[in-house]
């Protein structure tokens, strides 16, 4: 009876046994599933298409570049995580679903560019202050032209006092003013020419 029972239970656990074993093997054939992932790559900005845009698998061997039209093919296994990264954009990562059923994926890729912020460089013609300085000292200002004296225009000559231009009364003024001061000096002037019982005498 003991035999009987120990019978028994040793196909009980053998029949478990090699049923985990199995759905251990399903389970991971299903994880290691490959399928064939293709697709094309654009810009968000202008939604072109991308060339030369490295589409891999971090940490295998698994890789490819998009094409001219952006196309892009290449074997993953599910669980994956595909990267897509070009210069002057941003990196996308794209996991394959597990529950992918079917051998192959088809997926439209967009990517972001991305804004590089250089920091602000002053260029200048000299490598050190010292050579600012001294290249400033060395700089010739150049010479103050010499003023001019100004032309002075001949006087003008009338023939007849009848052309003449009219006076303003500034010039009647200034007129007046010098026959005023003619008065004032012919009354201290000392005369050079006496007259000698009416004859005049020159003297030096």
């Amino acid at each position: 009876m003991k035999q009987t029972l120990f019978f028994f239970a040793a196909i009980g656990l053998l029949a478990l046994f090699t049923c985990s074993e199995a759905q251990a093997q399903h389970t991971q054939s299903i994880d290691k599933k490959v399928i064939q992932f293709s697709g094309m790559v654009f810009a968000s900005d202008s939604l072109t298409a991308l060339e030369g845009v490295a589409v891999y698998v971090p940490g295998t061997t698994r890789g490819t570049h998009t094409r001219k039209s952006g196309y892009f093919s290449m074997p993953v296994v599910v669980g994956d995580t595909v990267v897509f990264g070009t210069l002057g954009y941003e990196k996308l990562y794209l996991i394959v679903p597990l529950e992918t059923t079917e051998n192959y994926l088809a997926r439209k890729i967009v990517i972001k560019r991305k804004e590089n912020k250089l920091p602000m460089v002053e260029v200048m013609p000299w490598a050190t202050e010292y050579d600012l300085r001294q290249a400033v000292l060395r700089t010739k200002l150049p010479e103050e032209p010499k003023d001019k004296l100004p032309v002075i225009p001949p006087p003008v000559v009338y023939k007849s006092i009848t052309k003449m231009p009219a006076m303003d009364a500034e010039a009647n003024f200034r007129y007046g003013q010098n026959i005023l001061k003619d008065q004032r000096e012919a009354r201290i002037r000392v005369p050079d020419i006496l007259k000698v019982f009416s004859i005049p005498i020159k003297y030096y």
